[in-house]
């Protein structure tokens, strides 16, 4: 019964001590990695103590116990700093117990620690595996009692190693590789722990979405990439949900019918998908999905990696677009080109570049010198910049043709050619030429129609007078001048004009009417007014007519005024509804003061009282008002 208690105490010193280095692994992992070898001694040699304080007899005066496990797995597992304790613990306790098998038990204590040394040191450049682990214990069982072989006695040895040896050896072995192999899992699920650990780190430091569903597309996993792509507050709030949760209902239905087609495959999936986005902008994804299975190779759901490529694709639709034009430019290129070394001697050219210049194609081929061509084209009358060929004439040309930059040139045929030059690699230069005879000729098109559009913007469109923006430059630059005169100011006067009883002319005739007879007073008004070359007739607005007459003293604006009224009252066009009967206008004149002093608004507010007076005094009549400063020295 002893022998029982004792050898399960060993084994449960063994136990203890491979317990504290397992669960205590953590708290090894966050020592200094050279002081990690130390602590498994300290251990080692605490299990090394209490076990030699515990021995089994298997016969008379034979005691054992499981020393060489603890020495054995030190050794192992730390190298030369875990088993000195140890080692030095054994050691000393066995030579102070004494007995005849000290010698024994010391050497024994030796080859333990120097056979699982050598095996150490053969497996730390490898991984250890559950085959390295079993040699150890082989080992430790083997030098616990190889011993035996030299003390016991020929005659005795079939009484000891069934006895003593063969129980001894299984139970060094057992105790070794059992408190081996918990000490190697839990090494292992450390190092799965951390592999986990990093694994993860990389996961969510990774800027592409990763993601994993269950076969009913819901998630299980994912990175933050991935709730970052889906708007999702956090990584938390996209597990146990799926697209149909975050997308339209038939782009998650494109997603899925992708998943299942892969789970139906049971194949890796590469696909390009473009979807739109929550933020309602385009997003392409180059995605792979792949199967998920257990160890039965079961299918129980998809790992999906998403990396967009937006950027890239909208990269690469623009070079496919950029090489589509480039394609078609070449090939319908209706440019000439030309290319020259650093010399002038032609190294390559175009047909259309022949084609744009037929009096001299001839010579216009490879090897021919630019010089040569520009001469002969002079001389053949091709080239409008000169009669004559002199010899000046010719270097300039290739000078300015052999020179970075554009310019053009006009053939004799009426052609405008544009050469462009840029300097090739070798020195030498590329001439794209280029006819621009409808370039030149829309320019010119151009000018005129902008003339146009500059009249109609300054004209009325129903009398072809001048519009009130019109006037209104030409009233400021003209008073702007006058003040700038000064004295040499001849004066200006200005003409309110208005139709009389308007209105009424309308109310009787009708709108339509009424423009009609506004388009002949204006085309009358400015007949009457050609008498004054720089005369401005204006539509000021409604049936207001204003008449600038620049450089003009009071008497001849006057003089001309009463000239429109008249030739307004010639056209005896009937109206109704005035008591004249006919249509007529009332004048109201304004005129600058002698030295220019007058502001533009000072005139208008004159020229408009006059008016006032015509009409107060019964129209059809000129009437000029006092000017400002008259008018208020009056009132004082």
């Amino acid at each position: 019964m002893t022998l029982w208690n004792n050898l399960l105490g060993n084994l449960a010193v063994v136990a203890i001590c491979t317990s504290l280095l397992t669960f205590g692994n953590p708290w090894f992992a966050r020592l200094h990695r050279r002081a990690q070898p130390l602590a498994l001694g300290i251990i080692m040699a605490c299990g090394t103590a209490c076990v030699m304080l515990l021995p089994f007899q298997f016969l008379t005066g034979v005691y054992l116990d499981l020393r060489y496990t603890f020495i054995g797995i030190s050794a192992f597992f730390g190298g030369p700093i875990a088993v000195v304790l140890p080692l030095v613990t054994a050691l000393a306790m066995r030579i102070s117990a004494g007995g005849t098998g000290v010698a024994t038990g010391v050497v024994h204590i030796l080859l333990t620690a120097g056979s699982c040394l050598i095996l150490w040191r053969l497996t730390k450049a490898g991984t250890v595996t559950a085959g390295r682990l079993v040699t150890v214990a082989g080992a430790v069982a083997a030098s616990g009692t190889v011993g035996f072989v030299f003390t016991v006695a020929v005659s005795r040895w079939g009484v000891v190693f069934p006895a003593v040896v063969a129980p001894f050896a299984s139970v060094l072995f057992v105790s070794t590789t059992f408190s081996g192999l918990a000490i190697l899992q839990e090494r292992r699920r450390v190092l799965i722990t951390n592999e986990n650990r990093i694994y993860r780190a990389i996961i969510e430091a990774l800027p592409d979405c990763l993601n994993a569903k269950d076969l009913d597309g819901r998630f299980i996993a994912a990175n933050p990439a991935t709730a970052a792509l889906m708007k999702a507050p956090s990584v938390s709030t996209l597990l146990g949900k799926s697209d149909a949760d975050f997308y339209p209902a038939e782009i998650a239905a494109e997603f899925h019918a992708v998943e299942q087609d892969l789970i139906r495959q049971g194949k890796p999936l590469m696909v390009e998908q473009k979807f739109t986005g929550l933020d309602g902008r385009d997003v392409w994804l180059a995605t792979l999905k792949a199967p998920i299975r257990d160890e039965r190779g079961m299918i129980t759901g998809l790992v999906t990696h998403n990396r967009e490529i937006t950027e890239q694709k909208r990269t690469e639709l623009a070079l496919a677009t950029a090489r589509t034009r480039l394609a078609d430019a070449v090939s319908n290129m209706a440019d000439g080109l030309a290319m020259f070394d650093g010399r002038g001697t032609l190294l390559f050219r175009n047909e259309q570049y022949l084609a744009l210049f037929p009096l001299t194609a001839d010579v216009r081929d490879v090897g021919t010198s630019l010089k040569d061509v520009l001469r002969l084209s002079i001389e053949r009358g091709e080239d409008q910049a000169a009669s004559t060929c002199p010899e000046d004439t010719v270097e300039r040309s290739f000078a300015t043709f052999m020179t970075p930059g554009t310019r053009q040139f006009r053939l004799a045929d009426g052609r405008w050619i544009e050469a462009r030059t840029r300097h090739a690699t070798d020195g030498g230069a590329m001439i794209v030429f280029t006819d621009v005879t409808a370039a030149k000729e829309a320019e010119v098109d151009l000018k005129v129609l902008n003339t146009h559009l500059a009249g109609l913007a300054t004209t009325d469109a129903l009398t072809g007078l001048s519009n009130r923006r019109a006037f209104d430059l030409a009233l400021d630059e003209m008073t702007r001048k006058a003040k700038e005169a000064g004295e040499a100011n001849e004066g200006l006067g200005l003409l309110m004009i208005d139709v009389d009883r308007f209105k009424a002319y309308n109310d009787t005739y009708g709108h339509p009417a009424g423009d009609a007879c506004l388009k002949a007073i204006a085309a009358c008004l400015a007949e009457a007014a050609s008498v004054h070359p720089d005369a401005v007739v204006a539509r000021y607005g409604g049936e207001e007519i204003a008449v600038i007459l620049p450089g003009v003293g009071e008497e001849q604006a006057l003089h001309i005024a009463e000239r429109l009224c008249a030739a307004v009252r010639g056209r005896m066009m009937p109206h109704a509804g005035s008591d004249k009967g006919i249509v007529t206008v009332s004048i109201g004149v304004a005129l600058s003061s002698p030295h220019g002093g007058q502001r533009r608004d000072d005139l208008l507010t004159e020229a408009d009282s006059g008016l006032y007076s015509a009409k107060a005094l019964g129209r059809d009549q000129v009437q000029r008002a006092a000017p400002q400063g008259a008018r208020r020295r009056a009132r004082r």
